[in-house]
């Protein structure tokens, strides 16, 4: 196994066709305390990857769930963050927005969404790390995870009218609530 990334609540390892994803321990944390949340989350984001895959979007296939570890496909593919470019992003950008409303409509967040959580594959976008994803019918939840994107293709790819073609793909007549509270979210925002 080699170790691809390190976060603050989980490794990420890479072992052949595979990805492993093991929360790890939080030594400030009573050791019972800290073995029910990473039970907990890890069982959480199986769920959702599940869910979210029975919506219709492309995440990783879950092959296996342990206590505080999930063993799932790597997606063998580019960060849309390093392959967004003038050729694709309208396409990507409205795509994104039809999966990400068909999420929030199934009342799932992701939690951090942003262009380094999608992966293109073969021309097609897949959605990976749901660690900080909720089942939710809560606007402005919905309205934060979408506030979230919009920070990030407004720093990260600010040469794009990424938002425009996002909201081509999400605005309908049963999001209308959730843009209506990301509207009044960004208008409380002084910094955007």
């Amino acid at each position: 196994m080699k170790l691809i990334f390190q976060g603050a609540e989980a490794k990420i390892y890479l072992e052949g066709d595979k990805i492993v994803k093991e929360r790890v321990s939080k030594n400030y944390r009573e050791k019972e305390l800290d073995n029910f949340l990473r039970k907990l989350r890890t069982r959480k984001e199986a769920k959702l990857l599940s869910d979210v895959k029975r919506v219709g979007l492309k995440v990783p296939i879950l092959f296996e769930t342990e206590q505080f570890r999930l063993e799932m496909e790597f997606i063998d593919g580019v960060k849309l963050r390093k392959s967004l470019d003038k050729t694709n992003y309208e396409k990507f950008c409205k795509k994104i927005g039809e999966d990400v409303s068909k999420m929030h409509l199934a009342d799932i967040i992701h939690g951090d969404l942003t262009t380094s959580n999608i992966i293109v594959k073969n021309n097609e976008i897949y959605f990976i790390d749901f660690g900080l994803g909720v089942e939710t019918k809560n606007l402005e939840q919905k309205a934060a995870d979408l506030l979230n994107l919009y920070q990030n293709f407004k720093s990260v790819h600010y040469e794009f009218d990424c938002w425009k073609y996002f909201l081509e793909g999400y605005e309908r007549e049963e999001t209308a609530k959730i843009l209506d509270v990301f509207g009044k979210m960004l208008k409380r925002r002084r910094y955007i």
